[in-house]
């Protein structure tokens, strides 16, 4: 096979339809624009976004805004650098890092970056650190101590899947006597009412003899 035999495949190229060439050709006279109206006049020049007078998807649809994730967890950042204002052999808590002005909110959590150099012996304890800063707060002789979060708690729905099945009653066998006592009819009910009834002599008065 040669350049020049290369053909594309079947039927995956058309004619360009002419139009306005005669109605002999089949599209003719009105060249595939139908009677009259807007489209079919010759200084039409409508936009493709044009939805027929309605307010178009394009300005429908809000701009600048983005997507915002309302669970997103914000941690307040904080590098290594700016621990060095700290003596040698100190404990630090965010509750000193709130003092000392170097977070302004703790948010979701502190997570301390490993983003310059350590010349402290520290006991850091925030929610996240970074491998870099851990590497290196052990490498000044320090420790990098997690502060662990408790999982948000939420309230569990009909839907959830890891919902616990409800435990089916355990049946607790009974006494005699209390058994007994459940199978001896109420006082007042009906079926203690019908016994007495079928016991009184007044019952064996109305019956015919055989």
């Amino acid at each position: 096979m040669k350049l020049h035999e290369l053909k594309p495949p079947p039927g995956s190229h058309h004619p360009r339809k002419r139009v306005g060439r005669g109605p002999g050709s089949g599209h003719g006279k009105t060249a595939t624009r139908g009677q009259k109206g807007q489209k079919a006049r010759t200084s039409v020049n409508m936009p493709k976004t044009f939805e027929g007078g309605q307010t178009r998807l394009t300005m429908r649809t809000p701009k600048l805004r983005g997507f915002h994730n309302r669970w997103k967890k914000r941690f307040a950042v904080l590098n290594l650098t700016r621990l060095n204002r700290f003596e040698d052999g100190a404990e630090i808590q965010p509750e000193s890092l709130l003092e000392a002005g170097l977070v302004k909110d703790v948010g979701a959590g502190i997570k301390v970056l490993g983003t310059g150099d350590l010349r402290r012996k520290l006991v850091i304890h925030a929610h996240q650190f970074s491998a870099e800063a851990r590497r290196k707060i052990e490498a000044a002789g320090g420790t990098a101590a997690v502060i662990e979060v408790p999982a948000p708690i939420r309230p569990k729905t009909k839907r959830a899947k890891n919902q616990p099945k409800p435990v089916a009653p355990v049946a607790v066998e009974k006494e005699p006597s209390e058994a007994a006592a459940d199978a001896a009819p109420a006082k007042g009910s009906k079926k203690a009412k019908a016994e007495k009834r079928e016991d009184s002599p007044k019952a064996e008065k109305g019956k015919k003899k055989s």
